[in-house]
């Protein structure tokens, strides 16, 4: 990504962009009928974990999307669409229809199962037509989720995404 690329990614990731969606109000797990999931590629053992938590939910019949951020300019091996840094334009804009698509689906939830916010992922999350966006918490991303998990960093993903299941099932 080029430094040009990167400021005007960063000036179209506005948060105010996001208050302007009327999205609905926030509805009970139970009730969720599609949820989604993005994450960041790391190889095969996370993309395993998020296989199992894909099933989770499943077994919880709910419909799954998922989208994949891949943060190199390797090919990676996932059943997933993914996006990647060559779909980000040299004026800061996703050229993916991926992206785009993902986006543009309504969900109840939107799980982010990234430690971390990467800037492309922060562009898909303010764009996101998902009601109630899930993430690690952070004092600096607090603006781009509706509900943070408060879990350190050295847990495995799996350990984080038994958390997550454990707060939203809480929202009544």
């Amino acid at each position: 990504m080029s430094i040009f690329s990167k400021k005007l990614l960063n000036l179209f990731n506005k948060t105010g962009k996001r208050d302007k969606k009327n999205l609905g109000p926030i509805i009970p797990f139970d009730q969720a009928d599609k949820v989604g999931i993005i994450y960041t590629w790391k190889g095969p053992e996370k993309e395993t974990e998020i296989e199992n938590f894909i099933q989770s939910l499943i077994d919880e019949n709910k419909s799954v999307d998922v989208l994949c951020y891949n943060p190199t300019k390797e090919p990676i091996q996932t059943k997933h669409p993914f996006v990647s840094l060559s779909d980000l334009s040299a004026l800061g804009k996703l050229n993916s229809e991926a992206a785009l698509q993902f986006g543009n689906t309504p969900l109840d939830f939107l799980f982010h199962l990234d430690y971390e916010l990467d800037d492309i992922l922060r562009s898909i999350l303010i764009q996101t037509n998902a009601k109630c966006r899930v993430g690690h918490h952070s004092p600096d991303n607090s603006a781009y989720y509706e509900l943070m998990i408060g879990i350190d960093k050295s847990n495995s993903l799996s350990n984080f995404t038994a958390q997550i299941l454990k707060y939203i099932k809480a929202i009544k």
